[in-house]
C-alpha cells in the first residue's frame, strides 16, 4: 500500500503514513489522542452478508411485536412504531415527540439500511466513474443519517420500559424484541468491519488527490480525504471535495455561533424538562406523576439500581455534561486558552458520542404509553416534560455536531482558522 496522508479531525494535525504503518490495527493522533486510522477486521472480507442479515432482522423487528402485555384478562402488543403512533394522538409538543420517535426509530434506520445495501452491492458488482460519483453521494447521506438511526438506543429504552411495565402488568418479549436485539448486534459487527474509510477508499482511491509537500491542503469532514489544492474544484482550498462532492472549508463556517445558539436553546428547555412530569401512571383510580428524577427514584426503590443509574446518567448527567462541556470549550476559544487542551478535546469527543443516548427516556415514554392502555385499570400518559427533554437532546446533539474542535487548537497556538 502506498504512502497516504492523514489529518486529525479534532486538532488539525497532518501526518504522512507509510503503507507498512497502515497495516496497524489503529493509529492515534500524537497531539490530541484522536483515532486517525482503524483497520477493519479481515475476517469480514465481504460485509454484504451482514448487511443483508441486518436488513432482514430490521424488517422482522418492525413487522413483529416487541412485547405482549396482559392485565385483568385483557391483552395487548406493541411494535417499534407503536410508540410514535401513540404519541401522535396527543396535541402540541408531545405530537412532535411522536414525529421524532417515528423518524429516529423507524424511518431513518430503514433508510440507512437501504442506502448501505445499495452502496455495498453496487461496489461489489463494479461501477464506472459516473456511478461511483452517485455512490459517493449516497454514502455521504448514509453517514450523515447514521447518528440519527437510534435503534441501539431504542433497545436500551425497551429494556427500561420492560422493567417499568413489569411492575404494572404481566409482560413477555416477543419475536420483534429478539429480532431488534439481534439487529443491533449485527449492526455493531458490520460497522466495525466497515470502519470509517473502507467504503470511501473502495469508492475512490485517495492517493491521487494527496497534497504534495508544502502544498495547501484541506480535510473533508464527510469522507476524511486530505486533498491538495490541485485536486479541489476551483483550484483552491475552498472548493469541493473531489471524492464526495462536499464543500471544503479549512474550518466549519459559523461553528461557534451555531454551537452557542443551539446550546442556549437547549439550556432554556432543560429546566422545564426536569420540573414538569414526563409520565403519569393511573392504577385503579390512583394517579402518580413522575419527573425524570422521580423515575430514577422509582427504579431504585424497586431494587433496579443498574437501570436507575443508567437513566440517571443518560437523562440527567449527560445533558448537563454536554451543556457545560460545550460552554467550557467555547469560553476557552474566546480566551485563547491552552489549559487542559488535550483533555478538552477528549471531553468534546465523549460529548459528541454520548449525546444520542439521552434519548433512552424518550423511548421509554413512547413504549409504555403505547402498551399500557387498560382503561380504568391501568393507563400511562406522557407528560409535558418529555417534549422539553426531547428538545434538549436534539438541540445539544446539533450543537455538538456544529462545533469544530480544531478551533480550540487554533486559538491556543495563535493560528487564525
Amino acid at each position: 500500500m502506498p504512502e497516504i496522508v492523514l489529518a486529525c479531525r479534532d486538532c488539525g494535525q497532518i501526518y504522512r503514513a507509510s503503507g507498512k504503518l497502515l497495516q496497524s490495527r489503529r493509529l492515534l493522533c500524537r497531539r490530541c489522542g484522536a483515532r486517525l486510522w482503524h483497520a477493519p477486521s479481515s475476517a469480514l472480507a465481504d460485509p454484504r452478508a451482514f448487511a443483508v442479515t441486518a436488513a432482514i432482522l430490521l424488517l422482522l423487528a418492525n413487522a413483529s411485536p416487541l412485547f405482549e402485555i396482559g392485565l385483568a384478562g385483557d391483552r395487548g402488543a406493541g411494535e417499534i412504531a407503536s410508540g410514535a403512533v401513540a404519541l401522535l394522538g396527543y396535541d402540541g409538543g408531545i405530537a412532535v415527540v411522536g414525529v421524532l420517535v417515528g423518524l429516529i426509530a423507524v424511518a431513518v434506520p430503514v433508510l440507512n439500511a437501504v442506502l448501505l445495501l445499495i452502496v455495498l452491492v453496487r461496489l461489489r458488482s463494479g461501477a464506472d466513474s459516473r456511478a461511483r460519483s452517485g455512490l459517493a453521494a449516497i454514502w455521504r447521506i448514509a453517514l450523515r443519517l447514521r447518528p440519527w438511526a437510534m435503534l441501539d438506543v431504542f433497545l436500551l429504552g425497551a429494556v427500561v420500559a420492560y422493567t417499568r411495565i413489569d411492575q404494572l402488568a404481566g409482560i413477555t418479549v416477543e419475536v420483534g424484541g429478539y429480532a431488534l436485539a439481534a439487529f443491533v448486534l449485527v449492526q455493531v459487527v458490520l460497522e466495525q468491519a466497515l470502519g470509517r474509510r473502507r467504503v470511501w477508499n473502495a469508492i475512490d482511491d485517495p492517493v491521487k488527490y494527496l497534497p504534495a509537500p508544502r502544498e495547501p491542503w484541506t480535510l473533508c469532514l464527510d469522507c476524511d480525504l486530505v486533498a491538495g489544492a490541485h485536486a479541489t474544484a476551483g483550484g483552491d482550498t475552498h472548493g469541493r471535495c473531489p471524492r464526495c462532492g462536499a464543500r471544503l472549508f479549512s474550518r466549519r463556517p459559523g461553528s461557534l455561533a451555531a454551537t452557542a445558539a443551539f446550546s442556549l436553546a437547549g439550556l432554556i428547555f432543560y429546566l422545564p424538562a426536569n420540573l414538569f412530569p414526563v409520565l403519569t401512571i393511573t392504577r385503579l383510580g390512583h394517579t402518580d406523576t413522575y419527573t425524570i428524577m422521580g423515575g430514577v427514584r422509582d427504579l431504585a426503590e424497586n431494587g433496579l439500581w443498574p437501570l436507575a443509574l443508567l437513566v440517571l446518567l443518560a437523562s440527567i448527567v449527560v445533558p448537563v455534561l454536554k451543556l457545560t462541556g460545550l460552554t467550557w470549550c467555547m469560553a476557552a476559544i474566546r480566551r485563547r486558552s491552552a489549559w487542559l487542551l488535550r483533555q478538552r478535546t477528549a471531553l468534546y469527543r465523549f460529548i459528541d458520542y454520548i449525546g444520542r443516548w439521552s434519548n433512552i427516556d424518550v423511548f421509554v415514554v413512547a413504549i409504555v404509553t403505547a402498551l399500557v392502555r387498560f382503561g380504568n385499570v391501568s393507563t400511562v400518559e406522557p407528560g409535558p416534560g418529555i417534549a422539553s427533554f426531547a428538545a434538549v437532546v436534539v438541540l445539544t446533539m446539533i450543537a455538538a455536531d456544529a462545533f469544530d474542535p480544531r478551533l480550540m487548537w487554533d486559538a491556543a497556538t495563535g493560528r487564525n482558522g
